[in-house]
């Protein structure tokens, strides 16, 4: 018995958010750095990403109940990852800037499959726009983030790391 395609749809949005999100360890450097002030709605982030992701399932599935074609459907799954593997970059490599190119490659690869996408299922395109807005709001998030990290980007210190600072002395 095959597995139906809105069942498939389902599970790669799963496994990919599962296994891009950064570890534990990964994340509480995240959770230290200063955050502007205006992002005063922290606990509605985590519902803006379920609405992303409900959209991203529905456009997906809607796409593919009109086309059946799984070239585009690979298309989601690239788009889904660049969507995904942003704070994983960021988290690794303890550096801000690295989530930027992500941010702007997803924008484009979301612009294009939604004008890609619209004369099969106009719904399908409609339903990648929180994408579309999320996507330039996380990138100024981040650019702001950035400046207000300015040090500790440059340290790679936490405000919590307690180890004696290096000196550049020989």
């Amino acid at each position: 018995m095959p597995v139906p395609p809105w069942l498939l749809i389902l599970i790669t949005i799963l496994v990919v958010t599962l296994v891009i999100n950064p570890s534990e360890r990964d994340f509480s450097w995240y959770r230290t750095l200063k955050r502007p002030g205006w992002i005063s709605m922290q606990p509605w982030i985590p519902a803006a990403w379920f609405l992303i992701s409900v959209s991203f399932y529905f456009s997906a599935l809607s796409f593919w109940l009109k086309s059946g074609d799984w070239f585009w459907m690979g298309a989601y799954a690239v788009l889904l990852v660049l969507l995904r593997i942003d704070h994983l970059v960021i988290c690794r490599l303890r550096n801000l800037v690295a989530g930027l190119p992500f941010w702007l490659l997803s924008w484009l690869v979301a612009l294009i499959l939604a004008l890609i996408v619209r004369p099969t299922s106009p719904l399908a395109a409609w339903l990648l726009v929180p994408v579309l807005v999320w996507t330039p709001v996380e990138a100024l998030v981040t650019l702001q983030m950035i400046g207000l990290n300015r040090k500790q980007n440059r340290s790679d210190r936490g405000p919590h790391d307690r180890r004696a600072a290096r000196s550049r002395r020989l």
